[in-house]
């Protein structure tokens, strides 16, 4: 199999995942065309991480500065326990100021990113973004792809050398490829309380970043450039339409902060949380990118890291078959990104959230040592922030 110039290559899903490979392929000359079905770009809360390895990959495609300017940058990590209300251990991104040229942690929401992605790739020769257009099935021809969308202007046709789906959690070309997609949901449900309170002041010595430890209701700060949001741990038998009234809201802020100046609550957001991984990531001509092959706890901001690099990844073997490689290459796709999904992401991100929801007095007693003794050792501490940046292969 091979890359015809004269075919596009199909990308289902106008996330960040899906215009970043079409941004990497379109930089490397190759033709990308996306294909999203909503007629605007996403505006619900979701990702906000960018870490050092994703900026350097935004850096190679030229729009790191773009992205930048629209966030916040995170120099500190830190993990708190909430009762007494202490710093158990703080992390300084400048231990892995000799490793990259981002030591830090970017906040900005994928909403925004997005938006600065979709005009980069438009820019460019080689790509192209198609709003409004709903896949609605598509057939492996052997020597290309056909897909068929669904537009406001009726059925469309397209044909392409490969098709791959950036399409999310329910992906709609995973489900036709009846690929099977294991894992877990976790019983804790996520509360998401946005707003415009100034944590500094509320939370004296508090990092950007902090992930607040207690056994009954852990919380995860936030700070957004327009937003701080701020994370509960629901409790097993609150009712939700409850919980998301603004009253009990404002309860549940006061009951962590203690006495809060007046503020606007912008918005909340009520979800559960899945770890799943596909059982595979290609057939024939084929591929699932991003959150369509695997999700995981959101805890570390993994997510959509990761599936910026499977772009990065997938991308770099396309180009490598346009210059002649055979498509075999494809499957050291699969299987690379896959182990990474399982053995790195999925451990690292389900250890986070263990950590957060440990209840046993002994193993919280252990967790809060080990992790200020990382902290204070120079050598721990840069390994530990190089693997919470996915830069663990520089250790």
């Amino acid at each position: 199999m091979s890359i015809n110039e004269q075919q596009p290559i199909l990308v289902i899903g106008a996330g960040p995942v899906g215009l970043s490979l079409a941004l990497a392929l379109a930089r490397a000359g190759i033709h990308a065309e996306v294909f999203e079905a909503d007629e605007e770009l996403n505006t619900q809360i979701r990702a906000s991480t960018f870490h050092p390895k994703t900026l350097e990959l935004f850096e190679t495609w030229g729009m790191v500065d773009d992205v930048i300017k629209h966030g916040y940058k995170v120099d500190k990590l830190q993990y708190w326990e909430r009762n007494p209300r202490r710093i158990i251990a703080s992390f300084d991104y400048q231990a892995i100021a000799k490793d990259t040229k981002y030591p830090y942690r970017l906040q900005c929401p994928q909403h925004i990113a997005t938006r600065v992605l979709k005009p980069a790739v438009e820019s460019t020769e080689f790509g192209k973004v198609y709003m409004g257009h709903k896949l609605i099935d598509f057939l492996d021809c052997g020597t290309h792809v056909k897909a068929r969308f669904e537009t406001k202007n009726g059925i469309v046709e397209k044909e392409g050398s490969y098709l791959c789906g950036a399409d999310g959690t329910h992906s709609t070309v995973r489900k036709q490829l009846k690929i099977g997609f294991q894992g877990k949901t976790y019983e804790d449900r996520f509360l998401l309380i946005g707003s415009d309170l100034n944590t500094n002041d509320l939370l004296p010595d508090a990092a950007q970043v902090c992930y607040v430890f207690d056994p009954q209701e852990w919380v995860i700060i936030l700070n957004l450039p327009d937003i701080v949001r701020v994370v509960f741990r629901m409790q097993n038998a609150e009712d939700e339409a409850v919980a998301m009234q603004e009253e009990n809201l404002r309860k549940r802020i006061s009951n962590f902060f203690g006495e809060v100046p007046a503020y606007i609550i912008k918005t909340t957001q009520l979800y559960r949380v899945h770890q799943r991984v596909a059982d595979t990531f290609r057939i024939e001509r084929v591929v699932l990118v991003g959150d369509s092959a695997h999700n995981n706890n959101p805890s570390g901001g993994m997510g959509m890291n990761s599936g910026i690099h499977d772009a990065a990844n997938l991308a770099d073997k396309l180009q490598r078959i346009q210059n002649g490689e055979t498509d075999s290459i494809l499957d050291d796709y699969s299987k690379e990104r896959r182990r990474y999904a399982i053995e790195s992401v999925q451990l690292y991100s389900d250890q986070q959230y263990k950590n957060m929801a440990m209840t046993s007095d002994e193993e919280r007693v252990k967790r809060n040592e080990s992790l200020a003794e990382i902290a204070k050792d120079e050598k721990k501490a840069r390994e530990y922030l190089l693997k919470a940046s996915m830069l663990e292969e520089r250790i």
